[in-house]
């Protein structure tokens, strides 16, 4: 098969029912990157099933294209993928969020237990710029949360966590 009949066989193959099928043309595509991978594994983002936008975003991660960045940030924040944010954010770690602090700290106020973590992860390895202002409304957030805690799904585990990630920031501040 020429290269271009490669590519189709594998995005055909992507949205196969068979999971081992799928799963290994996406790995494929992950591997094999390049400008058509990327715009269609981020077309898939916007898919309304979890499954293919989890595959697609670890592809995604696989291949590191800034490119990426924005569209999975886009997918993160739809309402309607609340409950399947983990992979999304996971597949951040890869990418330079260096822009991205105040959503970062959304992931990690609201999201659920996996997104947090990721976000976590990001947030301890990356480095960021931010403003004084960036700063202020992270703190106005964490000091609205401890007053209403049932907005942070699973505040009680993950407090004290997110409490020595906002200080070492705002301590930025001093």
């Amino acid at each position: 098969m020429q290269p271009a009949q490669d590519l189709a066989a594998l995005k055909t193959a992507f949205f196969s029912p068979d999971d081992k099928v799928a799963t290994a043309a996406s790995d494929k595509l992950g591997a094999l990157g390049g400008d058509e991978v990327v715009a269609f594994l981020i077309s898939v983002l916007e898919s309304e099933n979890a499954g293919l936008r989890n595959s697609a975003a670890l592809a995604l991660r696989d291949i590191g294209d800034n490119r990426a960045l924005e569209p999975l940030f886009r997918a993160i924040q739809k309402p309607e993928n609340a409950n399947n944010r983990g992979t999304l954010v996971y597949a951040l770690e890869e990418l330079d969020c260096s822009q991205k602090l105040t959503e970062l700290f959304d992931i990690l106020f609201y999201a659920r237990y996996e997104a947090k973590m990721s976000a976590a992860a990001i947030l301890d390895e990356q480095i960021f710029e931010f403003s004084a202002e960036d700063l202020h409304e992270i703190q106005r957030k964490w000091d609205d949360l401890q007053q209403h805690p049932e907005k942070c799904p699973d505040f009680e585990a993950c407090k004290d966590d997110i409490q020595n990630f906002v200080e070492g920031f705002v301590s930025y501040l001093s």
